[in-house]
């Protein structure tokens, strides 16, 4: 998941934190939330990601089975429970990607495969197109293979070699396939920023294989292209690119047709671990609270969601609010998101729009903020429009016009020497080292800033209890 970095604070908020921080040493840092709670939860999401090949992503069984562990528990407190379903692009890459200049490969670490590539493994005439690349002057903005007509003559079942620029990675390949490419070798562009071996995403699946290579790469390639015999190269791309089916949980109390407030975290890993701080953290604080209000005359106005497939860009949020009536937008007062709620370089952070105090909003973030205020531990306001852009499920909440708010502590970006100073740990370090990678463990998530973030959104949604404020 994309996420932002977090502002340093003010100066009075600072030496207001430094106070807080100084109380909190004598105070220690216990909270009203039993520890084994959440834990215990994100322990049974790691046990599932060791038994279905490391993570717990998308459209894989690991993900199918969270899902049903999730369920599991609501039904159990009571919950009605339904599955969501809907569809996404899967892409998933089984060996490293091939390239040679018969007969010699690249080099290690030269050629990465876009995702949603088709799978192949071609031999043939490599066919540069419209590169704009010249010995003697430094590289411009590129446009290779960006009209169809730059493919004017170009040799079917041949490799295309196109410069990265101007239009999306996907209007080139398009170009290419229609052309009888079959298959496309995107060079880096050349200008700042923009020379080194790279990833990129095709926004539908293509069916030739689509590497990227760097500028320099391509540069050779094109060379042994323009030699009086041209040249041959082997392209091999070993993935599954396919249509896959997923779902969202969604639990609300049985019988209530009308909810104020959303509560939710996404439930899916990255391809590279279990993804025990991004997510299960925010997924495991989400239950717990569920659980724990499960009975409560605030569980009435709650509904909560477990959100698949964010890791492939917000869809399974993006898919629930764009299934909803304009009335049913209405209802939603406001959507509480919970991403990356353990990080062990953490710090403390509510974020989301300023909103009047009589509102859901208002109400639920000045009852987090007492919360850690009250037992002397330091946090972070983040107001704005949209400070965590579109970091997160939040984001698919705010696009139509819904209040928004979120709990965070951090993610792959470094800690500030402010926010270290106020919150502990080793600035210039990242807020979770383990981000996006197989070492996000459970062992990677601090259970005690997890067991305080689960414990304030108990509180905070046990604020609810009272006189109804306005959505």
């Amino acid at each position: 998941m994309r996420k932002r970095g977090v502002r340093a604070l003010s100066a009075a908020a600072l030496a207001l934190a430094l106070v807080a921080v100084a109380a909190q040493a004598e105070v220690g840092r216990t909270t009203d939330a039993t520890l084994a709670g959440p834990m215990a939860h994100l322990r049974a999401l790691q046990d599932i990601a060791d038994a279905n090949g490391g993570n717990r992503a998308a459209g894989t069984a690991g993900y199918d089975r969270s899902a049903d562990y999730v369920a599991e528990r609501l039904r159990g407190a009571g919950y009605d429970v339904r599955f969501e379903e809907f569809t996404f692009p899967f892409f998933e890459e089984r060996s490293p990607p091939v390239l040679a200049l018969k007969p010699m490969p690249a080099p290690a670490g030269e050629v990465r495969t876009l995702a949603n590539s088709g799978a192949g493994d071609v031999t043939a005439r490599l066919a540069p197109v419209r590169l704009g690349v010249s010995a003697d002057t430094p590289p411009d903005a590129s446009a290779s293979g960006c009209a169809p007509e730059d493919f004017s003559g170009f040799e079917r079942g041949a490799v295309a070699l196109v410069r990265r620029g101007t239009c999306p990675f996907q209007a080139k390949v398009e170009n290419a396939a229609a052309a009888g490419a079959a298959g496309v070798v995107i060079m880096n562009e050349g200008t700042s920023g923009r020379t080194d071996a790279f990833r990129g995403t095709l926004m539908r699946p293509a069916g030739i294989p689509v590497v990227g290579v760097s500028f320099e790469h391509g540069k050779a390639l094109a060379s042994a292209a323009a030699a009086p015999d041209g040249a041959s190269v082997r392209l091999a791309v070993d993935a599954v690119t396919e249509t896959r089916a997923t779902r969202n949980v969604l639990a609300a109390v049985p019988g209530e047709e009308k909810r104020t407030v959303v509560i939710g975290a996404h439930l899916d890993s990255v391809r590279e671990g279990p993804g025990m701080n991004d997510n299960g953290s925010g997924s495991a604080a989400v239950l717990e609270a569920a659980v724990k209000l499960a009975g409560s005359p605030a569980a009435a106005r709650l509904r909560f969601a477990f959100w698949g497939a964010e890791e492939r860009g917000l869809l399974g949020s993006r898919h629930h609010v764009a299934t909803l009536s304009d009335d049913e937008r209405r209802t939603i007062g406001l959507y509480l998101n919970l991403d990356m709620v353990g990080s062990p370089n953490f710090g403390r952070f509510v974020q989301g729009p300023a909103a009047a105090p009589e509102t859901l909003s208002g109400t639920v973030r000045r009852a987090l903020v007492s919360y850690f205020n009250d037992r002397a531990l330091p946090v972070e306001e983040r107001t704005g429009a949209r400070p965590r852009g579109v970091g997160s499920d939040d984001a698919s909440f705010a696009e139509k016009g819904i209040p928004t708010l979120g709990l965070y502590t951090g993610a792959g970006e470094p800690k500030s020497e402010a926010h270290a100073a106020v919150f502990g740990g080793t600035a210039g370090r990242p807020y979770d080292p383990c981000y996006h990678r197989a070492c996000d463990t459970a062992e990677n998530v601090n259970a005690e800033v997890l067991d305080q973030m689960t414990a304030a959104l108990v509180h905070a949604l046990g604020a609810l209890d009272h006189p109804n404020p306005s959505p």
